[in-house]
Order: C-alpha cells, then sequence, then structure tokens
C-alpha cells in the first residue's frame, strides 16, 4: 500500500492541489454504496497478475475491478480504495488471491483517480479522453473468468450477464456471503437430454396386438398339422 501512496501524493502534488490529500485501504467498500458526500469511481479494466497461495499457479487478468470512494471536507481531502481479489480455476477449495500490479498499471489507474477528483471535488471540466488507458503489456488466455472475479460476484462489473445469477449460488470459500452468482462448478456441466415425444409415439404406435394374434393362430394351425401328420404315420 506503501507504493501507491507514494505515486499518490505525486500526482496529487503535479495537479497543484494545496490541499492534503490521503489515500487508504479499504476491504468494506461496496460499489453504488456511499455515504453522503462521497464520489465513486471504478476502474473495471485493469492489468493485474495472480499467484495462487496454495498450488502456485499463476494467471493474469486485464480486468481486475479497483473501487475507489472519494471525499473533500474542510481543507482536506480523503480516498478509500479496494482492489477486487480473483480466485485460482486449479484448486478445490481456492482462496481469494490478492493482485500485483507493475508500476505503470499504478500510475495509470492514479493519474485517473486525481482527474477524478478534479471533476467531483473542485469542479473541474475533465473529458473522458483525458484518461489514461491501462495498457495491456502481458499476453492473457481466454475470456475473463466471472465466476472466480470477487469484484463481479459483487455486482462491481457493469456488464456481468444476469443469467448467471441464481439463488442456489455458493460463495466461494473467502467470497462474500451477499453474492447471488451460481458456482462456478455448474458452468461447465452439460444438460441432461430430455427424453421427446417422438420416439415415444413411435413405440405406442407398433400394432402389437395384431402381430400377437396373428402369431397364436400360425402357432395353432402348425400344431393341426403337426397332429394329422403324425396321426397318418402311425395308420
Amino acid at each position: 500500500m506503501r507504493t501507491w501512496q507514494d505515486i499518490f501524493a505525486k500526482k496529487i502534488a503535479d495537479m497543484d492541489l494545496t490541499e492534503p490529500w490521503m489515500l487508504q485501504e479499504d476491504d468494506t467498500l461496496q460499489v453504488h454504496v456511499l455515504k453522503p458526500g462521497w464520489k465513486e469511481f471504478v476502474q473495471h479494466h485493469a492489468l493485474g497478475r495472480f499467484q495462487c497461495s496454495q498450488c502456485f499457479h499463476k494467471w493474469s487478468s486485464a480486468k481486475v475491478h479497483v473501487l475507489f470512494h472519494m471525499h473533500r471536507r474542510r481543507g482536506w481531502g480523503m480516498v478509500c480504495m479496494r482492489v477486487f481479489r480473483q480466485v485460482c480455476r486449479r484448486c478445490p477449495d481456492p482462496q481469494l488471491e490478492e493482485p500485483e500490479f507493475s508500476l505503470d498499471t499504478m500510475e495509470r489507474l492514479l493519474h485517473n483517480l486525481v482527474l477524478k477528483i478534479l471533476k467531483y471535488c473542485y469542479g473541474a471540466h475533465v473529458q473522458p479522453s483525458d484518461l489514461l488507458e491501462v495498457v495491456v503489456d502481458a499476453p492473457v488466455a481466454g475470456p475473463h473468468d466471472s465466476a472466480r472475479c470477487e469484484g463481479c460476484q459483487l455486482g462491481v462489473c457493469s456488464k456481468a450477464k444476469l443469467a448467471t445469477v441464481s439463488n442456489a449460488w455458493k460463495p466461494l470459500k473467502g467470497m462474500d456471503k451477499t453474492s447471488t452468482h451460481r458456482t462456478p462448478k455448474h458452468q461447465n456441466m452439460r444438460p441432461y437430454a430430455t427424453p421427446t415425444h417422438h420416439s415415444s409415439t413411435i413405440n405406442n404406435s407398433f400394432p402389437w396386438k395384431r402381430c400377437c394374434w396373428i402369431g397364436i393362430s400360425l402357432i395353432c394351425i402348425l400344431a393341426v398339422v403337426l397332429f394329422f401328420l403324425l396321426y397318418f404315420a402311425i395308420l
């Protein structure tokens, strides 16, 4: 956290803000849940690198969510920050892991944060084009796994699909219990095949009774023929 605070202080000074601003970590922050007078900024696309604390598997994600709440009062300002974590897909009982960011990513994130402070707290005119894009400088394999992302589970990702919501979802170990998304173990399962009425109709339409009567008749005729053959053979 010290590195974040040092870069943040430098960004504040570069913008010629004379009022003191503080940055601190707060893991209780919730998206769209703000105290009176506070403003929110969410960075959805940040490149983070993770390592599982159990199996030591490493992975990268270009959609790490970072949430900031900011407030200015009586000549000083405060920013609370929460970085959302992810879990390993290889472990059966994974833990939430903290991401690591490059210095360039941290610089860009905090540059955008200070621009939001200027806009929300000082009334500065900030264009969307003024915000810096967080550049992905490492290959990221596959789509974003929202089922294993703490931010997506808590509704931070605005593009999360409603189809993944289920009351039967059980949060992964360490995740917020208020999450309502389904557990990932159901996502790759194929649905069971549902029997159709077509096959049952074919089976029911087969003339079983007629075949039985024909079979019984043939057996009776064969028995009569055998009786006469045996009778005349004896004579």
